[in-house]
């Protein structure tokens, strides 16, 4: 009998210990620093069927990589913030991943286009070698340099909290 009483206040300590750790994680904020890495090299299709050679992305300062695809309903609530991006100047390189080509062109015909270069993906094999889990995604790249990578819906808080610091 008392030791039935024991387990059963063991039970209730231990189970609010584990809520209580939850609980603190679940406010502590955390920065996550991106291990800055090379942009992986290879050629990869464009929209058009043209084989491009990866590294001649590399030409300008900054610009941005963003993983889409029409099956991601991210993806549309992220598109008003990379056509923003495209009118203030910015080079997006677009990486349509594992989707329809079909698809994609009726998307970006409704939608607008905010990529200078749109890449296919069909595969997920580039997607792969860059460390894609998902769509969307968005990395910043300086020259064949990965230095920021953001998972999710891009919006100008994260363009400023995570982004602009590193532009600067």
């Amino acid at each position: 009998m008392k030791i039935t009483r024991y387990i059963g206040y063991f039970s209730l300590i231990l189970t609010l210990f584990i809520f209580s750790i939850f609980f603190i994680n679940l406010f502590e904020e955390k920065e996550v620093n991106f291990p800055e890495r090379n942009l992986p090299l290879g050629e990869i299709k464009t929209f058009d069927g043209n084989l491009l050679d990866v590294s001649l992305l590399k030409k300008n300062e900054f610009s941005l990589l963003n993983v889409w695809a029409t099956w991601c309903i991210n993806c549309k609530l992220e598109h008003g913030f990379l056509m923003a991006k495209k009118a203030e100047g910015w080079n997006i390189v677009g990486l349509n991943y594992k989707d329809d080509l079909e698809k994609a062109f009726k998307w970006l015909d409704q939608y607008g286009n905010p990529y200078f270069v749109n890449l296919y993906d069909q595969d997920g094999t580039y997607g792969f070698n860059l460390g894609v889990s998902g769509a969307p995604e968005t990395y910043l790249l300086k020259k064949d340099k990965i230095l920021q990578k953001h998972i999710g819906i891009m919006s100008e808080k994260v363009w400023k909290d995570k982004f602009i610091p590193l532009i600067k």
